[in-house]
């Protein structure tokens, strides 16, 4: 759900083209399958590189049910070997093998399994200190790249940004149900020497009860303003 009207507009676009039996090719702020998703995600990749380059820090961080797309897997390496940092939160299937020396060696990936199946992906891109973030439906996979309808949006809103952010530094700092893969691609528990335990999702349902119960603490104190008068509903 968005207010955007630019971004509603696309969306709009994009379900016209399915119903006539087609796909758009590519919209300003929306990242669409099969057509553009893959290429404007490279872009941003590409974008990360330059930043590096420049001294500037490049930063990437994923999190996402699945990685076997070779063209972003070679891109990430690419990124990697450039100087970008990558955190990646990769639940199940992941081709890409991290902590490789002059390879992978800036790329860390941990598996994510907890007592709810999660299937949120979001994608961060550092953007030389002017963060973007995005969300959607796809996972990294050829599948959803190439032949499927996929759509990913960007974040625009302030507050909604810091609360994304938020969301991939919890899920980064899990040190309970989190494993790392290893160059080997065997995985070992995350470290939790000289740090609290941190379970991502039970973070989230604690949030998520603390902004439930502040809402319903402002609905108890706010005055009851009928919508109608007795006369307008016709009651005595």
């Amino acid at each position: 759900l968005t207010a955007s009207k630019e971004i509603g507009l696309e969306a709009t676009e994009v379900f016209r083209a399915l119903d006539q039996g087609e796909t758009v090719d590519s919209v300003k702020n929306l990242l669409v399958a099969p057509h553009c998703l893959q290429n404007r995600l490279l872009n941003r990749i590409d974008g990360e590189i330059k930043a590096a380059a420049r001294g500037e820090g490049g930063y990437i961080g994923i999190k996402i049910n699945s990685l076997t797309d070779k063209v972003l897997i070679n891109k990430l390496i690419e990124a990697s070997q450039a100087g970008v940092y990558i955190d990646m939160v990769v639940r199940g299937i992941c081709c890409l093998r991290p902590g490789l020396p002059g390879i992978s060696e800036n790329i860390t990936v941990i598996s994510i399994v907890g007592q709810l199946l999660e299937h949120s992906r979001i994608f961060k891109f550092e953007n030389a200190g002017n963060p973007k973030i995005y969300m959607g439906s796809a996972d990294w996979m050829p599948r959803n790249l190439d032949r499927r309808i996929e759509l990913v949006f960007p974040i625009e809103d302030e507050d909604l940004k810091q609360r994304a952010f938020e969301t991939l530094d919890i899920l980064l700092s899990d040190n309970t149900n989190a494993r790392m893969m290893l160059p080997d691609t065997s995985y070992q528990h995350v470290s939790r020497r000289g740090r609290a335990a941190c379970t991502a999702q039970l973070t989230f349902y604690r949030r998520a009860q603390e902004r439930l119960k502040a809402k319903q603490e402002v609905e108890k104190d706010s005055p009851l303003i009928p919508i109608h008068s007795s006369e307008e509903a016709g009651t005595p």
